[in-house]
């Protein structure tokens, strides 16, 4: 076996102090014993060559000066005692055992300092070993460890004492990347070994190394030793696979992203296209590189395309275009081009990195929202409808062209609320201010009207409906729509006015078919004025004349003026055209006057009229004129209706009720023929009859007034014979509550 190196066989200071003692003394006292035994011993042989085993002795410890002085010793020894003991003497076999004790101690001096210069070599080159960080240890041919710096020491965790003489192979537990047979006759051919090794440490982990291997060969240049050197590249190798496997993903990622990636050369040819975009094209690699992917685009986009792309080329600026480009299955795309260019520490372009996405499905999109948008501008033309959006928050806020068109604003300015507020009529300010506070203080819903005063002096109504809209991301605004609602208030305006002029003359048709009532309320008060003025005559002529009566036959005259001139007011008032005034009514006065209007049209009918009055009835507000006008149409149909009766007696009941809704109810009932399986809702509709000589606008004109004062008119088939029509209005309660909420 072979010894270890010197560095690794030396003893610590403090034996190597006691040795250093211990061999001194030694040599001395072996000099001292050689010199006396030279002088005084008559031995036949050449005592003094044991000089060389003092000199062995003194080149453990002593330096190059410390050998040669022990020789230069020795040998001055060796030459005093040949002179003590022969003086002038001259005998050839002594001389010749002197000088050949001097050249054994001669060879000795020098063997040692050349062993002493070997020596000092291993020890420096083991230094040196200690001083590197790499881990270097020395095994001999049999695997045994001669050798370990304290690099390996701290790369494996085993110290020199716990390693040296153990087996690598065993201590390591060492994986090859081949065959270890392979590897070795590869040391052996070439002297050297280069590769990565797996390797165990003392603490278990198992780390990658990178050795290099360095066969030593003896004299005969056989295998003696192998040093090896190792460096943990267990670091180096995770960032290795942490780069391939970003590496991959990375190329993964270019491969598999929804878009179209490329890679350009400076002068714009292709070196590389990501699976994607062949996928997509349905071309080869190999067929698209260069500057052949332009047979892929459509022939009326590409030389624009191209022209644009060099442009950027030319001047590194970022390339964006749209063009169309050739599906697999031959079909044209729009897609969306974009690229930037890479530079390097000089500012020069060496890749352009390209995507291309496909927006042929937001260009389609596009077009149906340009569609909508347009239509939606048509629409809002032709309804005269604008929209709006309003965020409080910030005061933000969009127009529709439609909405500047109506507030006659000019298209150019920036929409604020108080642009806004600026066309409202003077009159009308101050209830959108309430609007505007209730959506500053957070209300929903709104749904008013008001004025316009635009800058060309036109009034217009505005109708506005809107709503507030609470988005994902917190942010609130108020979306709504502005309708100009001017000639829709005209046409309603018209309306109302030939409702109340149709109203009139039904009014007066009424009249009309009622007028041998009315002679005979008038008759009545004017024959009693006749007969209360002759009696008062008589009266008077007596020859006594009969003052007091004839007093109280005057008073029940103008009683009776009163009276016709109260039917003719009444009449009068029938009669006349005017604007519709809401009052507080009592119903049953009400009904009562139209029973004492339309009494004698009903006896002349042969119809005995019977009435029920609620009692303690809410008043009601509304026209009176108007109301009593449906009373009477409704009475004289019933009367009307029951005309061709002859089997049964021929009623006309009327009554007066407050329902627990609180609403005051008006009934009229008749015993004529009714309308059979007839919807009843025919009968109010405009024109419908079934008079002979009827227009059919008393029920729709019934209807109309009914539900202009808030209430309901409808009719009933009775389980009898004839009909019941009924109406209900809101009792003066009931809309006083409904204004305070």
């Amino acid at each position: 076996m072979k010894k270890p190196l010197a560095d690794a066989s030396r003893p610590s200071s403090a034996a190597l102090s006691r040795f250093s003692e211990v061999t001194t003394i030694g040599a001395l006292s072996i000099a001292m014993a050689i010199f006396i035994i030279d002088i005084y011993t008559p031995l036949g042989i050449a005592v003094a060559a044991l000089y060389s085993v003092v000199v062995l002795l003194a080149a453990r410890l002593a330096t190059r000066r410390g050998i040669l002085a022990i020789g230069v010793g020795c040998l001055t020894l060796t030459v005093l005692a040949y002179a003590i003991q022969h003086g002038r003497q001259y005998e050839i076999g002594p001389f010749m055992r002197c000088v050949g004790s001097l050249l054994t101690i001669l060879l000795t001096t020098l063997l040692a300092l050349k062993t002493q210069e070997s020596a000092n070599t291993s020890r420096e080159q083991a230094g040196l070993l200690e001083l590197t960080h790499d881990g270097v240890f020395v095994r001999e041919i049999g695997d045994s460890i001669t050798f370990w710096n304290s690099g390996a020491a701290l790369l494996y965790g085993w110290t020199k004492e716990e390693a040296l003489g153990q087996s690598t192979e065993k201590l390591l537990l060492t994986v090859y990347p081949l065959p270890l047979t392979d590897l070795m006759v590869e040391l052996y051919r070439t002297g050297r070994w280069e590769g990565e090794l797996l390797r165990t440490c003392k603490d278990g982990r198992q780390i990658a190394v990178a050795s290099r291997w360095s066969l030593r060969r003896d004299n005969k240049s056989r295998p003696i030793a192998i040093l090896e050197t190792n460096n943990d590249v267990s670091e180096r190798k995770r960032i290795e696979e942490e780069r391939r496997q970003q590496e991959m993903e990375l190329r993964l990622f270019i491969d598999t992203i929804p878009t179209l990636g490329w890679i350009c050369r400076p002068d714009g040819s292709a070196e590389y296209l990501n699976k994607r975009w062949l996928d997509y094209t349905g071309l080869a690699l190999s067929d698209a590189l260069g500057w052949n992917w332009k047979a892929a685009f459509h022939p009326d986009d590409i030389d624009r395309m191209v022209e644009r792309y060099q442009r950027s080329l030319a001047t590194g600026e970022p390339f964006e275009d749209e063009g169309r480009l050739r599906r697999f299955d031959g079909t044209y795309r729009w897609l969306l081009f974009r690229a930037e260019a890479r530079r390097d520490a000089h500012g020069e372009i060496v890749k352009w990195y390209g995507t291309n996405t496909d927006i042929e499905d937001l260009k389609s999109a596009e077009l149906a929202v340009l569609r909508s948008q347009a239509y939606l501008d048509e629409a809002q033309r032709l309804s005269h409808t604008g929209s709006f959006a309003w965020k409080p928050a910030n005061n933000e806020m969009v127009w529709s062209r439609e909405a500047y068109q109506i507030l006659g604003v000019d298209p150019s300015a920036s929409p604020t609320i108080g642009l806004m507020f600026d066309q409202v009529h003077e009159d009308d300010r101050d209830f959108v201010k309430q609007q505007i506070k209730r959506a500053i203080n957070g209300e929903r819903e709104f749904d008013f009207e008001h004025r316009l005063l635009t800058r060309y002096g036109d009034l217009r109504h505005l109708h506005v409906r809107a709503r507030r809209v609470k988005y994902a991301s917190g942010d609130e605004e108020i979306v709504g729509a502005l309708m100009d609602v001017t000639n829709t208030r005209r046409a309603q305006t018209a309306l109302q006015s030939a409702q109340a002029d149709l109203a009139h003359a039904a009014r007066v048709a009424t009249l009309g078919e009622i007028s041998a009532s009315i002679a005979h309320e008038v008759n009545q008060p004017l024959g009693a004025i006749v007969t209360l003025g002759q009696a008062s005559q008589r009266w008077l002529q007596r020859q006594t004349p009969d003052v007091d009566e004839a007093l109280s036959g005057l008073a029940s005259i103008v009683s009776e003026a009163n009276r016709a001139a109260e039917v003719i007011h009444r009449i009068r008032q029938f009669a006349k055209k005017a604007e519709p005034a809401a009052a507080k009514l009592d119903i049953n006065e009400l009904v009562q006057d139209v029973v004492r209007l339309v009494r004698h049209e009903a006896l002349t009918h042969q119809v005995s009229l019977r009435t029920s009055w609620g009692d303690g009835l809410p008043a009601v507000i509304g026209d009176r004129i108007q109301l009593q006008q449906v009373v009477v149409n409704l009475m004289m149909n019933g009367l009307q209706a029951m005309a061709k009766v002859k089997d049964r007696p021929r009623v006309l009941s009327i009554q007066t009720l407050c329902p627990e809704t609180g609403n005051v109810l008006v009934s009229v009932q008749d015993t004529g023929p009714g309308i059979g399986s007839k919807p009843s809702e025919e009968l109010f509709a405009a024109f419908y009859t079934t008079k002979a000589n009827g227009m059919g606008m008393g029920l729709s004109i019934c209807r109309s007034i009914i539900e202009a004062h808030g209430g309901r008119i409808w009719a009933n088939s009775n389980a009898g014979p004839g009909m019941t029509f009924q109406f209900i209005v809101p009792s003066n309660d009931d809309i006083s509550s409904a204004s305070a909420a």
